[in-house]
């Protein structure tokens, strides 16, 4: 009580149960608080973003790119776009599309997946019947794709099953710490040849992640 009372009046009492958890740990051990540096271990923290071991080495199908983006100026124009200021973006972690698509559909969760779209028609009455709008799969977009890709010119001893994967893109800000304004701009993707029910389940897994996009602070420009 005297740690959370004397260092600021930010740690909620949640916060300070979350203490308790570290301090309950196996791997807690009294000797290690006598030589702790917050410093260095930011720095091993560091080294170990560095090792393959880590969840987004490239092992794991990540990597780390730049991405550049053209910047305006208030009272400034210029001919071209490609002739204004360029800033680069580092540190923009990512994976391939490609790779989820295949990662997912090789899972067993894929076999839950509907390949074939289709569409729900109510019939209200004899004279009235009205089209439902409720799944991805079951919509004029899912159904348009389908039939563009099966229309494809194909080879001759080519008889797989050709299907659509429908992927549907999410991201939003999300704060790294409690306290303070760090964060990060992650990117989700989910197919919509899965039900909505299911993909509304923390529990389902069905949340992949693409990428990881850093925050820019603002600055003027010379």
């Amino acid at each position: 009580m005297c740690w959370q009372y004397s260092s600021s009046n930010l740690i909620s009492d949640a916060a300070m149960q979350r203490l308790t958890t570290f301090l309950d740990d196996d791997a807690y051990n009294r000797n290690d608080v006598k030589i702790f540096n917050p410093t260095r271990e930011k720095r091993f923290v560091a080294q170990y973003l560095e090792d393959h071991s880590n969840p987004f080495s490239a092992r794991n199908g990540w990597k780390e790119s730049s991405v550049y983006i053209r910047l305006p100026k208030e009272k400034m124009k210029w001919p071209l776009e490609g002739d204004a200021p360029e800033l680069e973006i580092k540190g923009v972690r990512h994976r391939s599309l490609i790779d989820i698509i295949t990662e997912v559909f090789e899972d067993g969760a894929a076999t839950t997946f509907h390949m074939t779209p289709f569409q729900h028609m109510w019939k209200v009455s004899e004279e009235r019947t009205i089209k439902v709008y409720s799944e991805a799969y079951a919509s004029p977009a899912m159904m348009d794709a389908y039939i563009e890709v099966n229309s494809l010119p194909r080879q001759a001893d080519d008889n797989l099953e050709c299907v659509v994967a429908s992927l549907m893109m999410y991201s939003d800000s999300t704060h790294l710490s409690n306290f303070g304004d760090a964060s990060l701009w992650p990117f989700y993707v989910f197919f919509g040849n899965e039900s909505k029910y299911t993909r509304g389940k923390p529990t389902a897994s069905a949340c992949h992640h693409v990428a990881y996009i850093p925050t820019v602070s603002c600055f003027q420009i010379a």
